[in-house]
C-alpha cells in the first residue's frame, strides 16, 4: 500500500491556464485557420503541472500528462472528420515522442527563402507545376515544394537538423495546411503566424553572455496508446502532436491538429 501512495504522490497533475495559447485565439489568426483548413480538427491549450519536473521523468511525465482527466476533458482527441468527433483516449499506457530543437531565437531563419534560393520573390511565394504528393496534397508552389518533396531542388534549402527545429515545423503546419486549405500567395501571414506562434510556446532566458536562448522543452508527439481512442483518428504525416515544457514556470504548451485530405 505504502508503494502505491508514494506512485500516486509522485504523479504529475495538470491545471488548465485561462486564455489558452493566445496568438490562435486572436480574430485575425481564427479566420487564417479557418482559411488554411486547420481549425475544425485542432486543439491548443496552456496547463500548469505541480511538482519539480527533470528530463530524466519525461516518459512517465508524458504518460501523467495524457492520462490526467483535466487534460482529457479540455483536450480530446479527433475522432473523426466530421465536426465536433472528439473523444477521450481512456487510459493511456505509453507514449512515444521525440524532442525537437529550440536554437532558434530570430525569425531570420526564414530569410533564406528569399535571399538565397528562389522560393519567395519580393515577398511572394514563387508558383510552380502542380505536383501530387503524398495523401492527396498538390504543390503547386515552392514553399510547398520545399517542404514536401525530397526529390526537389528547394528541398536543400534547409538541412535535416534545421529541420527538427519546433519553428520550421510551425511553418510547415501552417503552409501545408489541411486537406482543404485555402494556400496564400504572399509568405507574410506564415511567417508572421509562426513568429506569433513560436513565442507562445516557448519561453526565453538570458545565459551569462547576454545571449537570449530557449529553455523550454519541446517535443512532437507520434503515438500514444489510448485504451478508447488513439490520439489520431488516421495515419497521415500531416497529423501534429506538440508539447512544450517550460520547467521554471512549470507551463506546459499542447498544439494538436488531426489532417484528413481532400476528399
Amino acid at each position: 500500500m505504502a508503494s502505491n501512495d508514494a506512485s500516486v504522490e509522485n504523479t504529475f497533475r495538470f491545471h488548465l491556464l485561462p486564455g489558452g495559447i493566445k496568438s490562435l485565439g486572436e480574430k485575425s489568426a481564427k479566420e487564417l485557420l479557418a482559411k488554411w483548413n486547420l481549425d475544425v480538427h485542432m486543439q491548443a491549450h496552456s496547463f500548469r503541472y505541480d511538482q519539480h519536473f527533470t528530463p530524466q521523468q519525461l516518459d512517465a511525465f508524458l504518460c501523467d500528462f495524457f492520462n490526467d482527466p483535466t487534460v482529457q476533458a479540455t483536450a480530446p482527441v479527433c475522432t473523426g472528420r466530421q465536426i465536433h468527433s472528439w473523444g477521450s483516449m481512456g487510459s493511456v499506457s505509453s507514449v512515444k515522442a521525440d524532442r525537437l530543437s529550440t536554437s532558434v531565437v530570430r525569425l531570420d531563419f526564414f530569410d533564406r527563402l528569399e535571399k538565397e534560393v528562389d522560393i519567395v520573390r519580393a515577398g511572394y511565394i514563387a508558383k510552380c507545376l502542380d505536383v501530387p504528393c503524398e495523401e492527396m496534397v498538390i504543390a503547386s508552389d515552392k514553399l510547398r515544394l520545399m517542404l514536401l518533396d525530397e526529390s526537389s531542388e528547394e528541398w536543400g534549402a534547409y538541412s535535416r537538423d534545421e529541420r527538427r527545429e519546433l519553428i520550421f515545423h510551425i511553418l510547415s503546419r501552417l503552409a501545408i495546411g489541411g486537406g482543404l486549405n485555402q494556400y496564400e500567395d504572399h509568405i507574410e501571414p506564415y511567417l508572421t503566424m509562426t513568429k506569433s506562434l513560436y513565442k507562445d510556446l516557448v519561453a526565453v532566458q538570458k545565459d551569462g553572455a547576454g545571449q537570449l536562448h530557449v529553455r523550454s522543452i519541446a517535443l512532437q508527439v507520434l503515438n500514444a496508446a489510448g485504451a478508447v481512442h488513439p490520439l489520431f483518428p488516421t495515419p497521415s504525416r500531416h497529423n501534429f502532436c506538440y508539447l512544450t515544457i517550460d520547467p521554471l514556470q512549470r507551463h506546459v504548451r499542447y498544439w494538436y491538429g488531426a489532417f484528413f485530405p481532400m476528399m
